[in-house]
């Protein structure tokens, strides 16, 4: 299938690209979540949420993923949406008020129990009747990297871009691609990459190959893909 990088120019140039960089968008959906824990603060009906929520919180890296992520993608409801000039409508983005903490909670509560990144994985997997060497394959991925990824013990260190190289291997639709993304502790954001990677699975292409060539043309960082050799494929 042949890729129109210049659609994807424009995609981008559309949409209002967020920064790339992890570090600190932790740093702010952390200042974001001590925000509203401070909010909370005073409020003697909030005690139990407060203490739900950090322990939620410090359970593990991917709970905590998780709920930062939330956190940065909460619009307040209660804000009033004002139209500049032109009448064009801009959605504010503004911390959670005391009220809200209730939400924070009832997001806990629907994702404490959720599947880990591997049995998610493998419940796409065992849907779309494909096998593991179909998909690591389909991912460029090395059966080593893909297992490791995979596995229980490293639940908490799968990176954004594994995930994306999975989701691509088992030719997920974008609903099993949020399911997966959230399952490693991340949630599709309005960045390039997981802006491309979206155009990519509306479009149906899950050629990690094309992936990257579009990536390497827009000078972005390509996705690390092994191809196998001759020798080691027999």
């Amino acid at each position: 299938m042949t890729i129109d990088t210049q659609a994807i120019k424009n995609l981008l140039q559309r949409e209002a690209v967020e920064s790339e960089d992890e570090t600190q968008y932790a740093l702010q959906a952390d200042n974001k979540l001590k925000q509203i824990l401070h909010d909370a603060e005073g409020d003697s009906s909030a005690v139990a949420d407060v203490a739900q929520i950090q322990s939620f919180v410090n359970a593990d890296q991917v709970s905590r993923r998780k709920l930062l992520a939330y956190c940065m993608d909460f619009v307040d409801s209660t804000a009033r949406v004002p139209s500049d000039v032109c009448g064009t409508q801009v959605c504010l983005h503004t911390y959670l008020q005391k009220t809200e903490i209730y939400k924070l909670v009832d997001f806990i509560n629907s994702h404490r129990h959720d599947a880990t990144f591997g049995d998610t994985v493998y419940s796409v997997m065992n849907s779309h009747g494909m096998t593991p060497p179909q998909v690591y394959k389909n991912a460029m991925l090395r059966r080593q990297d893909f297992a490791r990824a995979t596995s229980c013990a490293s639940d908490g260190n799968v990176t954004k871009r594994i995930a994306w190289q999975i989701i691509v291997g088992l030719h997920c639709n974008l609903d099993e691609a949020d399911k997966i993304l959230l399952s490693a502790g991340y949630m599709r954001r309005k960045n390039a990459t997981d802006l491309i990677m979206e155009y990519f699975i509306q479009k149906e292409n899950y050629d990690m190959a094309a992936v990257n060539h579009v990536f390497q043309e827009l000078g972005m960082k390509q996705f690390p893909c092994w191809e196998p050799n001759e020798r080691s494929a027999k």
